[in-house]
């Protein structure tokens, strides 16, 4: 098989202090493509091979969850598919001092499952190792609400997760530190308002994120109220990231 590039798209990230959090990692889906090997005789004599997944979260405070998906006897036409793992949860923290949530990965194919194992010992044609993949920032999740991703280790092993978290502080937080300001109507058809409340602020910077973490819009003002128009951006949830002198504030928007 021919080992492909992984590129790592990092999201952009804002000057937040760590959160103390509870969060939640549920694998939904997982997916594999197949190799050359598949077939059967007189390379892989039991062919097809097994794909197995390791996946491993950490946090700022290094707490380290690692699971493993054996997928035995599974037949030519599952490589390429999606398959259903019941939802299985895989990370589950409260009361962690961090602002993001890593993600590495491994997976390799085994012609012969002579065990139950996650690590392979056979010298299996297609051997990725543990190897981080993708870093989601929590300044750019939203809270109290499951967000869905797909995390891709080079190409050949997929997985699609749900990611569930909350600011175990908040309306503890010091307000001082904070943008107040209203935002309405939320939702919108594209046109929407912001008042912000910071007298004295010589300048507000606004940045608006996809859910990948792209500035579709920014702008800075000095005027307390703004007016801004999205209809050319596609449906769907965004965030709204507010700097006034060091303060900083971020609410979702759900653009109709």
């Amino acid at each position: 098989m021919k080992r492909l590039l992984l590129f790592l798209f990092v999201l952009p990230t804002f000057a937040f202090s760590q959160y103390n959090v509870a969060y939640t990692v549920t694998v939904k889906r997982l997916m594999a493509l197949a190799d050359d090997c598949d077939g059967g005789a007189p390379f892989c004599l039991n062919a097809p091979q097994d794909p197995i997944f390791n996946i491993w979260t950490t946090d700022a405070e290094a707490n380290i969850n690692t699971n493993c998906w054996i997928f035995e006897d599974d037949d030519a036409a599952g490589y390429g598919q999606w398959i259903d793992i019941q939802n299985l949860e895989i990370a589950n923290e409260t009361g962690v001092n961090t602002n993001y949530i890593n993600f590495d990965m491994s997976g390799f194919e085994t012609d012969a499952l002579f065990a139950a194992s996650c690590t392979s010992s056979f010298g299996d044609d297609a051997d990725y190792p543990q190897q981080f993949v993708q870093q989601f920032d929590l300044s750019t999740i939203p809270q109290g609400i499951l967000y869905t991703d797909e995390i891709d280790l080079s190409g050949v092993y997929f997985a699609e997760i749900e990611i569930w978290w909350t600011d175990l502080n908040v309306g503890l937080h010091n307000l001082e530190s904070r943008v107040q300001f209203t935002m309405a109507p939320n939702p919108t058809e594209g046109l929407f308002n912001i008042n912000l409340s910071e007298d004295g602020a010589s300048n507000f910077e606004v940045s608006i994120l996809d859910l990948s973490g792209r500035t579709v819009y920014s702008v800075m003002s000095s005027s307390n109220e703004l007016t801004i128009e999205l209809s050319n951006q596609e449906s769907g949830m965004y965030f709204v990231h507010i700097n006034a002198d060091g303060k900083t504030a971020t609410r979702t928007l759900i653009l109709k």
